[in-house]
């Protein structure tokens, strides 16, 4: 973060000047008592397991220039043997929000992306970083630094020294893509598909279009809007409103399209067409569904100015994110693929079809936990995934957790089916199972579920 004086953190966040110099400077910004170094301004925000005012003691005594309050409990401030700046606020957490947009609007040289999606934003995230930092110095917000909190942290983390920088945006409550993507104000956004996804909250595909358009609709009067026009609702969106229409999918009438896709287990081979212009590409990654992300982050690219050669280039230099289709091979040569990220309905059906397809003439096993935050249809996405498992050339499925059950019940007698509730159990069975060069594993299931764990111990059992 750059240097900025404590009278520009007041002004952006309309809050009220207790005790303090405003000409101040400031060297950083933090919520983390336990990480917070001398000179910075800690936001004392209020979570749902800890509120930051309990820790503002801790963070005086490190020396913290300046805080960031809403709390009119006034027992914390009584025992400072020195007080730093003062800010009080009725609420921190959007106080943190503005100060980020008004950080943000410093860097007019800096081209600004934004992606949302319901499943791929993170891998297309990760590609468009690979495309654009061979170009110049690029930023990117890290793992799950991509809600409320998150993002401003990581917009903070903007200097003038970068040329662009790609933020990821995330949502789980009505409204969280509007105020994000207000803060973030990119020049060129994306939305790589809408699906199901949080459907606790928005309750439908329909629900979180709505949700996710507000990405677009926060976009620069001069920059551009990536539109997917394989996905039914988005391929709807006709009007810019002045900004810039850049398509991207299978369809040839779209501006960036893949032709002669060839899938591999090491690489999904494809040309890449945009303008008349076509190049074959060799990316490091298995499945049609992430040609379809590099189709996404090459619009993106083509937004921003960079040639079909510079895609290409980024493209073949992307490194898969971690728990994301990540593969090892054990001694006796089982393939144990690491998909345990997250999971929804739309993402399982792809990550199945994927290994299926690289992998046409082996053992495919299938290790599923319980896919987590679908609301009131959950079990029966959960039973649909079974009847969709059921038409497969599988040769085992393991099922882990409590909902997960219905996709067994779905699937009926049609395949060889293990289930538990128990995390030992099934490492045990899987254990029993034929395992030989022949075999492929793919362990799926939302995060909460843990489903790495158990990737890890069944790999460590098979080295041994």
């Amino acid at each position: 973060m750059e240097i900025f004086q404590l009278r520009d953190l007041i002004r952006s966040i309309d809050g009220e000047f207790i005790i303090g110099d405003p000409n101040l400077l400031v060297e950083g910004v933090s919520i983390d008592s336990r990480t917070i170094r001398k000179g910075e301004a800690y936001f004392a925000i209020k979570g749902k397991r800890y509120d930051g005012h309990d820790f503002i003691k801790e963070v005086v005594d490190k020396e913290a220039s300046a805080i960031v309050y809403s709390s009119d409990n006034l027992k914390h401030f009584t025992s400072f043997s020195k007080f730093p700046s003062m800010i009080k606020t009725d609420d921190t957490l959007a106080a943190l929000g503005k100060f980020a947009k008004c950080y943000r609007r410093k860097f007019k040289n800096v081209s600004i992306v934004g992606v949302t999606g319901s499943n791929g934003k993170t891998t297309t995230k990760e590609i468009l970083f690979s495309i654009l930092n061979q170009k110049g110095k690029t930023l990117s917000n890290k793992g799950n630094f991509n809600n409320r909190i998150g993002l401003p942290l990581s917009i903070f983390n903007l200097t003038s020294q970068y040329q662009y920088a790609i933020f990821e945006t995330a949502t789980s409550l009505y409204g969280e893509i509007e105020i994000l993507s207000d803060i973030l104000m990119p020049d060129v956004a994306a939305i790589t598909n809408i699906g199901f996804s949080h459907l606790d909250t928005f309750v439908s595909p329909e629900d979180v279009f709505k949700e996710k358009k507000y990405l677009f609709e926060n976009v620069k009067e001069n920059g551009c809007i990536i539109v997917n026009t394989d996905d039914k609702f988005l391929k709807t969106i006709k009007d810019g409103g002045g900004r810039k229409i850049i398509t991207f999918g299978a369809d040839s009438s779209a501006d960036v399209t893949a032709e002669n896709i060839k899938l591999f287990p090491d690489q999904t081979v494809f040309d890449i067409c945009f303008n008349k212009e076509s190049l074959e590409v060799f990316m490091p990654a298995r499945g049609k569904f992430n040609a379809h992300n590099a189709l996404c982050a090459a619009a993106c690219a083509v937004g921003l100015g960079l040639s079909l050669k510079d895609i290409k280039t980024g493209i073949e230099l992307f490194v898969p994110p971690k728990m994301r289709m990540e593969t090892v091979s054990a001694k006796n040569g089982a393939i144990l693929i690491n998909d345990a990220y997250n999971a929804n309905p739309s993402s399982m059906r792809n990550s199945i079809d994927a290994v299926l397809q690289s992998y046409p003439d082996k053992k495919v096993n299938l290790v599923l936990a319980d896919m987590l935050e679908l609301g009131d249809k959950t079990d029966e996405y959960h039973f649909d995934l079974g009847k969709f498992i059921g038409d497969k050339k599988i040769n085992s499925v393991n099922l882990f957790g409590n909902i997960i059950f219905n996709t067994k019940t779905g699937l009926g007698d049609k395949k060889n089916v293990f289930y538990s509730k128990n995390s030992d159990e099934l490492l045990n069975n899987l254990k029993n199972i034929d395992i030989d060069k022949s075999s492929v594993f793919l362990f799926k299931g939302s995060r909460g579920m843990k489903l790495e764990e158990i990737f890890a111990s069944f790999y460590d059992f098979l080295e041994r």
